[in-house]
C-alpha cells in the first residue's frame, strides 16, 4: 500500500522506510535497515541494552546494571525521526531518491 503523505505531497513521510528497515534488520542486514529509517536498529539495540542491563540487575542486585527507558532515549529516537525526515526530503527537492536507490529486495 503507497504512502498517502508521499502520494499527496511528493515527499517522505517520517515513517517511510521503516517496513523496509524492519525486514532488512530481520535479514541481518543491520546498515541497511539503518539506510532505510535509523529509528529501526536504534530501538533495537536500545530494548536489546535494555532488556540486557534488566537481566543483570535481577542476577546480580547491583544497582550499577538498573537501568530504565528514561526521556533521552526517546528524544533521540525522535531526533532520529526529524534528521531522517529532513535529510531524505532535502536530497529528495534535489533529485536524489534516496529510497529509490537502496535494493527494494532482500
Amino acid at each position: 500500500m503507497p504512502c498517502l503523505f508521499r502520494l499527496l505531497t511528493g515527499f517522505y513521510c517520517p515513517g517511510c522506510g521503516g517496513t523496509r528497515a524492519l525486514w532488512a534488520l530481520l535479514s541481518g542486514h543491520p546498515l541497511l535497515s539503518f539506510l532505510y529509517h535509523p529509528l529501526v536498529p536504534y530501538s533495537a539495540l536500545t530494548a536489546v541494552w535494555l532488556l540486557g542491563s534488566r537481566l543483570l540487575y535481577r542476577r546480580t542486585g547491583k544497582e550499577k546494571y538498573r537501568r530504565e527507558l528514561t526521556l533521552p532515549y526517546v528524544y533521540f529516537g525522535i531526533g532520529l525521526i526529524v534528521l531522517n525526515f529532513l535529510i531524505k526530503n532535502i536530497l529528495l527537492a534535489r533529485g536524489i531518491d534516496v529510497l529509490a536507490m537502496l535494493p527494494g529486495s532482500i
